[in-house]
């Protein structure tokens, strides 16, 4: 537990200083909901056909930092509880709402951690993540994930992946644009994959971004299809290249008993 705390105590202070950088800068959202939004961001790959139809469903996000998709997920037509262990994260998100006529009815904002889920069980149709799991402690969190969707329900995570020791380097010590700072974040090995999965009936995994990668380390604002058609084709008739990739996302499902 000492070891948790101290984590919580790095992320929250990385966290809470992004956020008061951003504070003002928070406008109107391009994006009319969420389903536009993952059809074209580079890490949300199938998750829109994943989730279907939001509208009137309860959903929960893991980790809402500014809450962008937290209105996405609200324009959506959900009823959404998005939480941040941040605590200016979660100002900040209440702002980016406030700001994009998103109320409190549509989405309720708490500050929570994710390894104890102030939540009943089965209280969630859907629960929702992008880049949050590598933050949390699998051995806790995977199980309070399970228990609080219902069964039926339906889990997605985006994460980044760790066993590329080229891309750990990069992470760890060059420059790129939009790089995040690092806190006490570790993204995932297939250890911490496995873990997050197990429990469900239903599980897809799917890695990407081999090549492709370099389109975030240099800057590009658009898809390279030369770089997406390689990646295609090594990780189709290579499997073994896919350990390698920069991201991996979670498709999950609580089958009904």
């Amino acid at each position: 537990m000492a070891d948790l705390q101290e984590t919580y105590r790095v992320e929250q202070e990385k966290w809470d200083a992004q956020a008061l950088l951003e504070l003002d800068s928070l406008g109107i959202l391009s994006d009319r909901d969420f389903h536009q939004y993952a059809s074209h961001a580079s890490t949300m790959r199938g998750m829109a056909e994943f989730l279907g139809d939001l509208n009137g469903k309860k959903v929960l996000e893991i980790g809402c930092g500014l809450g962008q998709i937290s209105v996405l997920l609200a324009r959506s037509g959900a009823e959404v509880t998005a939480f941040d262990i941040s605590r200016m994260s979660v100002v900040a998100a209440r702002k980016r709402a406030d700001v994009n006529d998103v109320s409190s009815d549509q989405l309720h904002l708490l500050v929570a951690a994710g390894e104890e889920l102030p939540f009943a069980e089965e209280s969630f149709d859907v629960i929702f993540g992008k880049g949050v799991l590598h933050h949390l402690e699998a051995t806790l969190g995977a199980p309070e994930l399970f228990r609080v969707l219902r069964p039926g329900g339906k889990a997605a995570f985006s994460e980044p992946m760790g066993m590329n020791p080229l891309l750990s380097f990069a992470r760890e010590y060059l420059p790129y644009p939009d790089k995040n700072p690092r806190g006490a974040d570790r993204p995932l090995t297939y250890r911490e994959i496995r873990e997050w999965a197990r429990r469900f009936s239903r599980v897809r995994i799917e890695e990407f971004q081999l090549l492709s990668m370099i389109e975030r380390g240099l800057g590009f604002n658009r898809p390279v299809p030369i770089l997406r058609r390689a990646d295609d084709f090594l990780l189709k008739h290579v499997p073994f290249l896919r350990r390698y990739c920069r991201y991996v996302t979670l498709q999950m499902e609580k089958v009904r008993a």
